[in-house]
């Protein structure tokens, strides 16, 4: 699993409030009960909110007196048993590690009574549609026979009795968007400690408003005057405690791209020809994607969606499934016949998913259509297809990072639905930008009748992008004849330069590493250095008869926390710290499986180490070239309306350029010397030794001299710091320097970082006497000489 800061950043804050909400004097609550906690989880498609809400629930039991039980649910059964292989062994199961992990038919009444362990139930959330429950066929609410009586598995949940008292159950809702009043009234029986509700935007029906939200509202306006715990919390509006800012924990969509967790471009192409053009040129950048995946050899199969109305002619006519097969003019029909016929497309690679209608033995055997029926998702996703065509109906629950290409059909109408099929296509492979911008871009081809539904497709799309902040860079063209608007550049073949890749050499720093795991203490579980203190008062509710109704509450001051792993803790405080040095991390050693509890002596001193573990891999690792890993240079795309030809260039065209990168560009194209306008979209990077989700620095510019590489930038003052300028500077290979990195900046600088003196001219900062120095130049032409000294 990839190490990322801002998720660990995420759910520490959701449990740092959850402490605070939870053991607050003034918890709003009955005498029976305290009212819940609530936090909505608001993040980009593609940012990981399951592993965000996985350590959420695990950071929150480490604050919890007994073992919760947590209710997950998801909309799409398919998610369900996503998420379960996931735990259940899977990629995120390090995040709940030690908790039992069950599906909801799976539960037994031994698992809810059994408070020696955490309890994750998943679940879809049709179990909670059922209006009637006592006279449902819902297994969940039917009353069982055994030994500890005759109640159902709901009543059992509602009751949570583990001998002595009530377990506390956090209730997890992916893609709570579709969370609904009945389902509201449904689960609230459960008197849940806290809702964990996530979804890109989140929309709650008014009973939960009613229910959770007015509570929480009233009671951080009666904490209006606890400024600087809210401040901690980053829960202030203009200064204040505000209760919207301390319901929502908000991902940066920044730093979701950064991650590289999606793809950072998104290319549109319009055309108001027939549909056989747009699905020349899809497969044309398709085969061009699956080009780059070989000469890569990557693990990748590149797939296209196909999105059209069902059953609806381009005419607006019903389509008659009587018709033979090759006669019928519903658009998946007319789609599949051109992938096969016309661009010789393996059937057995394309799949129809949608209520497309046949008559008695009118399907050829070739077509593999799936109805919507029960299974049919989940055998859908089996077969791995290359090509789907469907209308909207997956537009939730399948999430594919090999989907690269979209083709939106005009049978769509003005209902084209863009922005809502923007995620099926944004998620980025592997979470790993590479050096192509095919491979880091979603492709969309969208057919239209006239340029007018295109522009407001765009500027949906944008508009969305926009509101969540998700730098990702849009280009698009529209053409109405037979020229392209978009063409792939490729390299002069004559010219194509002697170019490496960098990587981090961290031997020096994992010896450190090691170094300070050997001298940390050995730990003795329940010993006084593992024994956390809980902050304040916490809620237990008794139980005290054999129904389970509730005999009083009692408080109880103080109390000890649920331990977990050293190891798991150590892990947790790296990847605040420095998420890379994860990578260097061995705790394999047995003083690390001792368990214990947070705000112990052991765990303060394992923040203590993971700060030590980041310096080290910081200070001690080096950037070095690579000689024996040249960089393929890669076809860009250029949009023809704005481009720029030049004579001197590794590429013969390039696309729109700001005018300062265009003043450098002909700058260097003047200077004869060979040069690369760096695309940061898939161009050569430079990885970055700085903490932060943020792994590599693309310069916007390389240039070729005397067998010497300069990479330079115009756009990048915020990365100088005297730390990272002495290891980015100059970049060797064994002893010989191979690159010289150079920033530029417009006007007169003296300092790293500081305020220009002088808004004319420009200074390049390089090295000198091995300290970086600024030289101030007149105009930009000495600039670009005074880059390549």
């Amino acid at each position: 699993m990839k190490e990322i800061k801002f998720q660990n950043d995420a759910a520490q804050q959701i449990a740092q409030r959850y402490a605070y909400f939870a053991n607050h004097d003034a918890r709003p609550g009955t005498r029976k009960t305290a009212d819940p906690f609530f936090q909505a989880l608001s993040a980009l498609t593609g940012a990981g909110k399951t592993p965000i809400l996985a350590e959420a629930v695990t950071l929150i039991r480490n604050e919890l007196q007994g073992e919760p039980i947590v209710l997950w649910m998801s909309k799409a059964r398919s998610v369900v048993g996503q998420t379960y292989n996931n735990f259940n062994g899977g990629k995120y199961a390090p995040l709940i590690e030690g908790f039992q992990v069950c599906l909801i038919k799976d539960l037994s009444p031994s698992m809810i009574q059994d408070s020696g362990s955490p309890l994750l139930i998943l679940t879809t959330t049709g179990l909670f549609n059922n209006k009637d429950q006592a006279e449902g066929d819902l297994k969940v609410y039917r009353p069982g026979e055994d030994k500890l009586g005759s109640l159902s598995m709901w009543q059992r949940l509602i009751q949570r009795n583990d001998g002595s008292a009530r377990r506390p159950l956090i209730i997890v809702y992916d893609e709570a968007h579709n969370l609904s009043e009945q389902q509201t009234d449904i689960l609230r029986e459960l008197e849940p400690e806290a809702w964990l509700l996530a979804s890109a935007t989140v929309k709650l029906p008014a009973k939960f408003q009613t229910m959770v939200i007015q509570q929480m509202r009233g009671w951080v306006l009666r904490c209006e005057h606890e400024v600087s715990e809210f401040k901690e919390l980053n829960a202030l509006k203009d200064g204040v405690p505000d209760s919207d800012t301390f319901m929502t924990t908000a991902v940066d969509s920044k730093e979701v791209v950064n991650a590289e967790l999606v793809k950072n471009a998104i290319n549109f192409d319009g055309s108001t020809a027939p549909m056989e053009r747009s699905l020349d040129e899809l497969i044309d950048r398709w085969k061009l994607i699956k080009r780059e995946v070989s000469l890569r050899d990557l693990p990748i199969k590149p797939k296209a969606i196909y999105v059209c109305k069902t059953n609806i002619n381009d005419d607006g006519q019903t389509d008659d499934p009587t018709r033979p097969f090759n006669l019928r003019q519903a658009p998946p029909i007319k789609i599949w016949r051109y992938l096969v016929e016309e661009k010789g497309i393996d059937p057995l690679t394309i799949a129809i998913y949608a209520n497309l209608k046949f008559s008695d033995g009118s399907k050829p055997d070739a077509v593999i259509h799936y109805s919507q029926g029960d299974d049919d998702f989940d055998n859908f996703q089996e077969g791995n297809y290359e090509h789907i065509i469907f209308n909207l109906s997956l537009q939730e629950g399948w999430d594919d990072p090999e989907c690269y290409l979209a083709y939106i059909d005009k049978s769509m109408g003005s209902s084209l639905q863009v922005q809502q099929l923007i995620g099926r296509v944004l998620r980025q492979p592997h979470a790993t930008h590479y050096d192509s911008e095919a491979l880091n871009a979603a492709h969309f081809f969208i057919r239209v009748d006239k340029k007018s539904v295109f522009n407001e497709a765009l500027e949906l799309v944008k508009a969305k992008l926009d509101q969540e902040g998700a730098p990702i860079a849009i280009s698009s063209s529209f053409v109405t004849g037979n020229a392209p608007g978009a063409i792939e550049v490729y390299p002069r073949e004559d010219a194509l330069p002697d170019l490496h890749n960098i990587y981090v050499q961290k031997e020096e720093a994992m010896e450190t590493v090691n170094e300070l795991l050997s001298v940390f203490p050995t730990y003795s579980e329940g010993s006084e250095d593992t024994t956390g203190k809980a902050e304040s008062a916490s809620l237990t509710i008794k139980l005290g008869s054999k129904d389970g109704n509730t005999a009083g509450v009692e408080w109880l001051e103080g109390g000890q926390t649920n331990p977990v792993r050293l190891r798991w803790l150590l892990s947790l405080a790296v990847r605040s710290s420095a998420p890379q040095a994860n990578k260097i991390l061995d705790s394999k050693h047995p003083k690390f499986d001792v368990r214990v509890q947070v705000r112990s002596n052991a765990e303060f001193q394992v923040k203590i180490l993971a700060e030590k573990i980041a310096d080290a891999y910081f200070n001690h690792s080096e950037l070095i070239y690579e000689d024996q890993d040249s960089f393929k240079f890669s076809p860009i795309r250029v949009v023809k309306e704005g481009s720029h030809t030049f004579v001197n260039s590794l590429y013969p065209q390039y696309g729109k350029m700001n005018s300062e990168e265009l003043a450098f560009a002909n700058a260097l194209d003047e200077s004869s010397m060979l040069w690369h306008r760096n695309p940061s979209t898939g161009g050569y990077f430079i990885p970055l030794l700085t903490s932060g989700d943020t792994a590599n620095f693309y310069p916007d510019f390389l240039v070729w001299n005397k067998g010497i590489v300069y990479a330079l930038d115009t756009k990048g003052k915020h990365l100088l710091t005297d730390a990272l300028a002495r290891k980015m500077f100059d970049i060797y290979e064994g002893k010989t320097i191979r690159m010289h990195v150079r920033f530029i900046v417009k006007g007169k600088q003296d300092v790293i970082g500081g305020k220009t003196t002088n808004k004319e001219g420009y200074t390049v900062w390089r090295i000198k006497g091995n300290q970086p120095k600024p030289f101030y130049v007149d105009s930009i032409g000495k600039a670009v000489k005074e880059c390549v000294k």
